[in-house]
């Protein structure tokens, strides 16, 4: 086998493994959307507004989950309504709103972070974590530079 044979075929399980990690990633998120009676989209939503510290906007929103300013209105609204977040003045832009988290939408945030850390931890032997981290952040990276170009 030659060396290009052999990155070729490394690359393809890269690629198959990272498939894996995906479909059980969905299967995660399916059972966490059931498990608090939202949708997996919803849920998304829910996951980048817990994430993020600045720019919580309805366009910020629509940007990342790729939906239109109509579809994003009936997700905070549905979501307002179960409680889960407000839409608050924008300071700076009288014309604008930001997200905030109520303190039940930071509550289900923090549940969905602990169902990550216990598959993680189950995932991951210690000694590994570390390297882990780093593959995973410069995956990240690549997959923007990837987007962008």
């Amino acid at each position: 086998m030659t060396g290009s044979d052999e990155h070729g075929r490394v690359t393809d399980a890269t690629v198959t493994a990272f498939y894996n990690m995906q479909v059980g990633h969905a299967h995660l998120m399916q059972h966490l959307a059931a498990a608090h009676d939202l949708n997996p989209v919803d849920l998304r939503a829910l996951k980048f507004l817990g994430a993020i510290d600045e720019d919580r906007t309805p366009k910020a929103l629509a940007i990342f989950l790729a939906r239109g300013s109509g579809a994003v209105t009936a997700l905070l609204d549905r979501l307002a309504q179960r409680g889960l977040l407000e839409r608050v003045g924008n300071p700076e832009d009288r014309r604008s709103v930001r997200i905030t988290l109520t303190a039940n939408g930071s509550a289900l945030v923090d549940s969905l972070r602990a169902a990550y850390r216990d598959a993680l931890q189950h995932s991951a032997p210690a000694e590994h974590i570390d390297l882990f981290i780093q593959l995973t952040n410069h995956v990240a990276r690549a997959f923007r530079q990837t987007n962008a170009g």
